[in-house]
């Protein structure tokens, strides 16, 4: 099968400069993004490289063999970088151009400029080292839970495994001056192909993988107090009752707490609102320190919030509430010249009941923390103890 190779070269060279091109309008949308800059700078950087590669017969030597390597190089180098720079890890530009200065170093020895085998053996080193590094970065973030890290992984690898190839292939391409453009070796048929392939493949993963995170943060965000960095009204009510149909559903009670800090609305009239955003998210350090990490809290509003422990006894959910109040009452903070001491009344129940759900566990809540209020705040009420029958033999975890 005859091989028209000049349409393939200019096949590759247009598919990874659009591929680059890509890769920056999305860093134009996304500035932020510093990763989509860099990949699409090594793309671009790719493209020049072959293309220099292919005017051999038009141009000198040194440009064609020396210098398009160096830049194809430089721009694996790159891609390296921008991985890096995704999975927020410092990059080095050295360490980016050291396949680069290599190259440029190994062809100033005759033996090695005039051998085509001894060229692409070491260009294909380059190029596996920086693929394969740059799956490893990817391989390092995978608790992020980015499912479509996966898929650039493997391309990395198959490509950095598919550049052997060209090392029995290195004698076979005639891209000297007078030499012609048809040959007939299906191999090389293919190593262009692919090199298309994973330009189009790994620019649209790139764009996937940066997608992905940004929906997954913004989600994030989205369910997260931004003051106090705990979870918001919508997080807790939602994640709340999910976490009570379990413990319904696993036969074992669970306790609410609702709490409020007492005269907040003095503090912020005394002090100031970054006086009283300073109480707040000092509470809410003490609050986290004091419960397990399956028990759920978060701000529902102002100075009110809640905490859910699943699987826990009323002893045990007023046991928390208890450390909480007392932990919260010998913390204060130091706001200018003054110091800054708060309280909280909580109020507890009880969920001993299948039908019981988040909203109704609350509106219980709400009634024993106004007793607490009325009683003089800085103290602990819980709603009149129902029966635990129906949890009977079931295990409690202690809170």
């Amino acid at each position: 099968m005859a091989l028209d190779l000049p349409t393939l070269f200019i096949i590759t060279v247009f598919v990874s400069a659009v591929a680059g091109l890509m890769l920056l309008l999305s860093w134009l949308q996304n500035r932020g993004v510093r990763a989509l800059a860099m990949w699409g700078a090594a793309f671009i950087m790719g493209s020049v490289g072959v293309a220099l590669v292919f005017a051999r017969s038009e141009i000198p030597d040194v440009w064609s063999i020396a210098i398009a390597n160096a830049i194809v190089a430089a721009a694996y180098g790159t891609l390296w970088c921008g991985v890096r720079s995704f999975e927020d890890r410092p990059t080095s530009l050295a360490f980016a151009l050291a396949g680069a200065t290599v190259w440029l170093v190994a062809c100033q020895f005759q033996a090695f400029y005039v051998s085509p085998v001894a060229r692409t053996s070491l260009m294909a080193a380059i190029v596996i080292t920086y693929s394969v590094l740059s799956a490893w970065e990817l391989w390092r973030g995978r608790a992020e839970g980015l499912m479509s890290r996966w898929p650039l992984i493997v391309l990395l690898l198959v490509h950095a495994a598919i550049f052997l190839i060209r090392i029995p292939l290195a004698g076979s391409l005639p891209l000297a001056a007078g030499a012609s453009h048809a040959i007939h070796i299906d191999w090389w048929t293919f190593v262009v192909f692919e090199t298309v392939f994973f330009s189009i493949s790994i620019a649209y993963l790139f764009g996937g993988l940066t997608r992905d995170r940004v929906v997954r943060r913004h989600e994030h965000a989205s369910l997260i107090d931004p003051l106090t960095g705990v979870s918001n009204r919508r997080a807790f009510l939602a994640r709340g009752e999910k976490l009570l149909q379990r413990s319904r559903f696993d036969r074992r009670p669970s306790v609410l707490l609702l709490i409020d800090l007492d005269k907040f609305k003095a503090i912020n009239d005394g002090y100031g609102h970054h006086a009283g955003d300073q109480v707040l998210v000092a509470f809410c350090r003490v609050a986290v320190a004091a419960i397990r990490p399956g028990d759920l809290f978060g701000r529902l509003g102002g100075e009110e919030f809640a905490c859910l422990l699943p699987g826990s006894p009323l002893d045990g959910g007023l046991e928390v509430a208890e450390r909480i109040r007392r932990n919260f009452e010998d913390t204060s903070l130091k706001v200018g010249g003054d110091t800054v001491s708060a309280t909280v009344s909580i109020g507890v129940v009880l969920s001993a009941n299948q039908d019981q759900d988040l909203a109704a566990l609350l509106m219980e809540a709400d009634r024993a923390l106004y007793r607490a209020k009325a009683g003089g705040r800085n103290r602990v009420e819980h709603a009149p103890a129902q029966s635990t029958a129906h949890f009977e033999g079931a295990s409690v975890a202690p809170a």
